[in-house]
């Protein structure tokens, strides 16, 4: 079985959807599955990450690299007549990691979906344009696809109610974190100088910071020393969050780190007192993982996926009340048995998810894409 696999995010992209892309193939080759995959990496703009730092020095794993701009493709592919699959030196399986369909003209689609955020329209979490291109490309997908990926349960109950995906056809494979686990020192980090909280999120609505921003601003007022730490990028709608803080009685002690290095999110999470992440929606939520891989107390919501990826590993709090979050983390960072508690629980929750699981369910979907389809379910009317 060769395997074709759209590999553009892992050159490019920084955040949950180019990790997505990179560890999934670093579990595939640890299993070694390296000599049956063709990575398609078409791009105009250089690399971001070096052979070596994908993991590809050394394998059998081929990178075609295609350069030129990616709205481009579909119609140079259509005038010569060639699939994504024949542009990896043909493929039983081909492989759509984001939601920008490319057209393949022989092998089994499989395709990831990792939310059905796009489709929340009036919620003020996308541009309505881009929200109409990706229910666009997620519904192509899913008409096309043998296999549909999803990160979490909830997603897959998701893509079949509001997309319409058949049940059968749909795979849940977890996101792993063991990666940020590798970048651990034995020795530790030591205690930070000054004590803070962290998050870890593009700032846009859908993550909320405005509503941490006030629960910050209730910790400070009842006498807490912390910093406020932000780690993400500015996202859809940021604007609205940078005015807050500017205005904000609190805003000397946040400290919003726009392009964190990828190599100094260990030590963020793992000397924090408190990791919060009171996200109104997600499909997964990789970065309460990677925080309590790293040792760190976690304050989450209770909505979405959350639940299910956090287990009892969590403070679960309703996002949309400010008071609660506070309240939260400030019985986490005041009563040092529930913090202990948290930590335990954590490193033994985050332990359960690994890119090698990942990479192992991954593969077995791509051969229940080779498959027959089966026959349609008979439905019966009961009177």
């Amino acid at each position: 079985m060769r395997v074709g696999l759209d590999y553009r995010p892992a050159l490019q992209n920084r955040e949950g959807i180019g990790r997505y892309a990179r560890e999934l193939v670093r579990g595939m080759i640890e299993l070694g599955f390296d000599g049956d995959l063709g990575l398609f990496g078409y791009t105009l703009a250089p690399m971001r990450f070096s052979r070596a730092e994908l993991g590809l020095e050394g394998t059998r794993a081929e990178l075609v690299r295609l350069r030129v701009p990616s709205k481009w493709l579909p119609k140079l592919m259509a005038g010569f007549k060639r699939g994504a699959d024949d542009l990896v030196g043909g493929a039983d399986v081909y492989h759509h990691t984001q939601p920008n369909v490319l057209p393949v003209r022989r092998a089994a689609q499989v395709a990831t979906i990792f939310d059905c955020i796009f489709m929340l329209r009036g919620a003020g979490y996308l541009d309505e344009a881009v929200a109409e291109r990706m229910t666009e490309a997620a519904r192509e997908q899913v008409k096309h696809a043998k296999r549909i990926l999803v990160p979490s349960q909830y997603v897959g109950a998701e893509v079949v109610m509001a997309l319409g995906a058949h049940p059968a056809r749909v795979s849940v494979t977890e996101l792993g974190c063991d990666h940020i686990a590798r970048q651990l020192p034995p020795e530790g980090f030591g205690k930070a100088k000054e004590p803070y909280i962290l998050t870890v999120a593009r700032v846009d609505p859908r993550k909320n910071h405005l509503r941490m921003l006030e629960a910050f601003e209730r910790l400070v007022r009842e006498g807490f020393p912390h910093r406020w730490v932000i780690a993400g990028p500015r996202g859809y709608q940021f604007e609205v969050f940078a005015r807050a803080l500017e205005q904000s009685p609190a805003k000397q002690r946040v400290e919003w780190i726009v392009d964190a290095p990828e190599a100094d999110l260990p030590r963020l999470y793992a000397q924090a007192d408190c990791f919060v992440f009171a996200s109104l929606n997600e499909g997964f939520g990789l970065p309460p993982l990677e925080a309590m891989a790293c040792g760190a107390p976690v304050v989450s919501s209770c909505v979405t996926s959350l639940p299910e990826v956090c287990g009892d590993a969590a403070f679960l709090v309703e996002p949309t009340d400010s008071e609660r979050i506070f309240e939260a983390v400030r019985r986490v960072l005041s009563e040092p048995e529930i913090a202990l508690e948290l930590r335990t629980r954590g490193k033994v929750q985050a332990r359960k998810f690994t890119w090698r699981e990942c990479a192992k369910h991954t593969l077995l979907a791509y051969r229940k894409a080779l498959e027959p389809d089966p026959e349609p379910p008979k439905l019966r009317h009961v009177f």
